[in-house]
């Protein structure tokens, strides 16, 4: 029976396990160990929109927390370079697309690809499918039109703040301190935590959330590692914190993805500030060469006074992220380069299965580690998974490390089963859960996501003869006979297209509605 919870670490994914676990188990004693010689960093951080309904099971108030950490809106990803450099962009927009009989919109618009020389351009399925990229090319945002799926940029110093707060108040025992030893018992569990200054600190469970240094599941209990970099070679970061000089333009409702010679660049704009990094491979790059083309990206004179944060990254994940009384949360228990801004979703879906798993009962089996473990695992090679296609698939060798991407990254199984899926029909809503198997964690289905992704690195299903002779998959006699009600529906799309001018900026937006007019 589980009476007491001890977290070892704050930063988002300590505060996220403590101000859930406060609010969701009832009869346990929850305290928090943070270190305060720890360097806050408070990057920009991008999230994806689960963490809406997060933030709402909390019960805090949107307009609240989002003017305390500087959060804005996002609608969208957008990624430029990462199938040519001369490609335009391409959207994973967040709002679902509209469908007809039981087929989205994505499918129609593979039909009109093959037999309509208006759409032949692969890149005309974003506007076709949504005004998203509409909406984010001319700097609105889709929080404008009420019923729309987002999700933000913030600042995660401040983030873990609000959650700090919340946590406290509703109970959880906080301890500023520092670990210096951690006791096992005569089994491996661990005891207790000692402390710099304080008393030990005990606990039937505890939670890992010491970032990449994995105090408790790595160096304690030391459970394997298995790095990802065969598939994803990306293994450093650094970030700069850059002023607005054009708040209403620059302030854009999306993530910029930019492909560089050895990486990418993220731009994640806040209301107070850019937060923009570059993550490449040190393999094929130095940090000084790194540092010198992201500040000619960036326009050398306009950041020459900014430091940049230097940041090595572990990709892959602990074999087992619940070993005996211990699981890791967060970075602790592995990590995803953050393409397609997973960090927190994966934060908050291990507490969730964990707090699930818990609540009602406040005890375990090992046949609940057995499925946390499967579980998580699953998910995490599901992002991975998802995160192979925007590289393995490019049509780039300018530089060694595209080249190097292009013929040398491995595909996993389960890759490769959905890649002979897309060559033959667009990914939909049916293959929602044909894949991804892991449970209550799954997600990334195969559907808007995927197939935002395939069009742009170019990986569309064949225009086969058979199919066309057989009325079967792009073909199908279904979508055909449904054609015209598609094209009323993308010719009201177009319509509305042209209101989009009409609304608030995004910036103009966020000071009306969340800022109460602080510029």
């Amino acid at each position: 029976m589980i009476k007491d919870i001890t977290i070892v670490g704050g930063g988002s994914a300590g505060w996220i396990a403590a101000s859930y676990m406060s609010k969701h188990l009832e009869g346990v004693n929850i305290k928090l160990i943070e270190s305060p010689d720890l360097p806050v960093v408070g990057v920009g951080e991008s999230t994806v929109p689960p963490l809406v309904d997060f933030m709402k099971s909390l019960g805090i108030e949107e307009k609240e927390w989002m003017s305390q950490c500087n959060a804005v809106c996002k609608s969208s990803i957008c990624f430029q370079g990462f199938y040519e450099n001369t490609d335009p962009p391409f959207w994973f927009p967040f709002s679902r697309t509209w469908g007809v009989a039981n087929e989205p919109a994505n499918r129609y618009w593979l039909y009109k690809h093959y037999t309509d020389n208006n759409f032949s351009d692969r890149f005309s399925l974003y506007d076709y499918c949504t005004l998203v990229p509409e909406i984010c090319r001319q700097g609105k945002t889709v929080r404008s039109i009420p019923g729309t799926t987002y999700a933000y940029h913030f600042d995660a110093a401040e983030f873990g703040e609000v959650l700090k707060k919340y946590a406290i108040n509703n109970g959880v025992e906080y301890i500023s301190d520092t670990v210096t030893r951690v006791v096992q018992n005569e089994d491996g569990t661990v005891k207790e935590v000692e402390l710099k200054e304080g008393k030990p600190v005990s606990g039937d469970l505890f939670l890992d959330c010491s970032g990449f240094r994995s105090l408790l599941i790595g160096e304690t209990l030391s459970e394997p590692f298995d790095e990802f970099y065969d598939t994803l070679f990306n293994d450093r970061a650094m970030a700069i914190r850059v002023p607005y000089e054009d708040k209403e333009k620059e302030m854009t409702s999306y993530t910029n993805c930019t492909a560089l010679s050895s990486g990418w660049v993220w731009n994640t704009p806040l209301y107070n500030r850019i937060g923009t990094g570059y993550v490449y491979s040190s393999k094929h790059q130095s940090e000084d060469e790194a540092e010198q083309e992201f500040r000619n990206h960036l326009g050398a004179d306009r950041v020459k006074d900014v430091n940049a944060l230097h940041i090595k990254i572990r990709v892959g994940k602990h074999r087992n992220t619940w070993v005996k009384n211990c699981v890791a949360i967060g970075l602790s228990s592995g990590f995803i380069e953050p393409l397609e801004s997973t960090g927190i979703q994966i934060f908050q879906s291990e507490v969730h299965l964990l707090t699930e798993i818990l609540k009602g009962r406040n005890d375990y089996n090992n046949a609940d580690i057995a499925t946390y473990n499967t579980s998580i695992t699953k998910f995490l090679e599901l992002i991975r998974d998802f995160l192979v296609c925007h590289y393995a698939l490019t049509s780039r060798e300018d530089t060694p490390y595209w080249k190097d991407v292009k013929y040398n990254t491995k595909i996993p199984e389960s890759v490769i089963e959905k890649l002979i899926n897309a060559r033959a029909n667009m990914p939909s809503w049916r293959n929602q859960l044909q894949y991804d198997n892991g449970g209550p964690l799954a997600g990334f289905g195969f559907n808007e996501g995927w197939y935002s992704i395939l069009a742009g690195m170019n990986y569309l299903p064949f225009d086969f003869d058979l199919h066309r002779e057989h009325e079967i998959g792009v073909f199908d006699r279904h979508l055909k006979d449904n054609m015209a009600e598609a094209d009323m529906i993308y010719r009201k799309l177009n319509d509305e297209r042209e209101k989009v001018s009409a609304m608030p900026s995004h910036y103009q937006y966020l000071k009306d509605t969340v800022f109460d007019g602080r510029e």
